[in-house]
C-alpha cells in the first residue's frame, strides 16, 4: 500500500483556530495525506461550518469531551482503519506552513520509528521560540547528518509518530486526559529504545493553549498538579527520583505563585501558606492533590 499519513486535529469549542489550522493546511489533502477534525463534545457542533469550507476533511464528533488523550486516541484508531502508517498529532491552534508536514513525514520515514516534531514558534510575541534545539542552549545532540536533534521530552502541540508505535506501546494513557499524557507516551517509547527528535528545518507557529483560554489557567494548575503525581506514580522506581519529581512539582508551583525570594526552607514555607488561600490557583492545586489522592482520574470535575 501507498505511505499515508493521517493528520488529526482536535477541535473543542475552538472551531475559528481550527479553520485557520485547515486553511494553512489544505494544499496537503492528497492522495498521501489524510486530514481528520475529531471534535471533542463542542458545545455547538462545527461540523457544518467545517464542511462548508473543506468539503473533502472528514469530522469524527464525540459525543463528550475525553480530553487529549481519549480524543486523539479515537484520532488514531480512524487513522489506522483507513491504513495510515504515520499519525501527526496536530493542536487546533497552530498554522502551519507549506511543505512543513509533508517535510516531516518525508524525514519519519527515511530514519525510521521516532516521536518527531517541527520547530515551533510562538504566534505572540512575534520572534519567540517555543521549541528548537539549535536556539536552547541545552546539551541537545544532532543525530547523524540529518539535521535531526535528540530531545529529552516530547510535546504534543505537532507530534509525527508511526502507526507501528502505537501498535507495539498503546495509545495515550486517558487517565492524564490533559497535560503529561506526551510525556507519558515518551516515557514508555523510550524504554523500548525509541527517540524522540526534532527537525528545525520544518516549522510551525502555534497560538498555545487557546483551549484552556491562555498559557497559565487554573485549569493547567489543576492537571499539572494531578498528572505530575500520576506520572511519578507510573514511573519513577525509586525514592530519589519521586523527589526529584516533587522537587520539579515544587518548583512549578512556585512559579504560578509568584513566590521567588529567601533561602529554600523560607520558599517551601511560603509555598505552603499559599496553597492553604483562596487564589484560584492554589484552590486548583489542592484539587489535584486530593484527586490523585482519592485516585480521580480523567476529567476534572466541574
Amino acid at each position: 500500500m501507498p505511505d499515508l499519513t493521517c493528520i488529526v486535529i482536535l477541535n473543542f469549542n475552538g472551531t475559528p483556530d481550527t479553520l485557520d489550522c485547515l486553511a494553512s493546511l489544505s494544499p496537503s489533502s492528497n492522495d498521501t495525506t489524510s486530514i481528520l477534525v475529531v471534535d471533542n463534545g463542542s458545545s455547538v457542533d462545527p461540523t457544518a461550518e467545517i464542511s462548508a469550507r473543506f468539503p473533502s476533511i472528514t469530522i469524527l464528533r464525540l459525543p463528550d469531551n475525553q480530553g487529549w488523550a481519549g480524543g486523539n486516541n479515537r484520532g488514531i484508531e480512524w487513522a489506522r482503519a483507513i491504513g495510515a502508517d504515520l499519525v501527526c498529532l496536530l493542536n487546533n491552534d497552530t498554522v502551519i506552513p507549506s511543505g512543513a508536514i509533508e517535510a516531516l513525514a518525508d524525514m519519519s520515514r527515511r530514519i525510521g520509528p521516532c516521536l518527531l516534531h517541527p520547530a515551533i514558534d510562538y504566534a505572540e510575541p512575534a520572534g519567540a521560540v517555543q521549541l528548537d534545539p539549535t536556539k536552547s542552549g541545552n546539551n541537545i545532540s544532532m543525530i547523524g547528518h540529518e539535521g535531526v536533534y535528540k530531545l529529552d521530552f516530547a510535546y504534543g502541540a505537532c507530534l509525527m509518530v508511526p502507526m507501528a508505535l502505537f501498535d507495539k506501546i498503546g495509545g495515550f494513557d486517558e487517565r492524564f486526559f490533559l497535560q503529561l499524557e506526551e510525556t507519558d507516551f515518551y516515557v514508555r517509547a523510550q524504554r523500548i529504545g525509541i527517540d524522540s527528535l526534532c527537525m528545525p528545518a520544518a516549522r510551525i507557529i502555534h497560538k498555545e493553549s487557546a483551549s484552556f483560554g491562555g498559557r497559565t489557567t487554573p485549569m493547567k494548575t489543576y492537571y499539572m498538579v494531578r498528572n505530575s503525581l500520576l506520572l511519578s506514580a507510573k514511573h519513577d522506581q525509586t525514592w530519589s527520583e519521586r523527589l526529584a519529581s516533587v522537587r520539579r512539582l515544587t518548583w512549578s508551583l512556585m512559579a504560578i505563585a509568584d513566590i521567588n525570594s529567601g533561602n529554600r526552607r523560607t520558599l517551601v514555607w511560603k509555598l505552603g501558606i499559599w496553597l492553604l488561600t483562596a487564589n484560584v490557583h492554589a484552590r486548583a492545586a489542592r484539587q489535584g492533590i486530593s484527586d490523585f489522592t482519592r485516585k480521580k482520574f480523567g476529567r476534572m470535575s466541574d
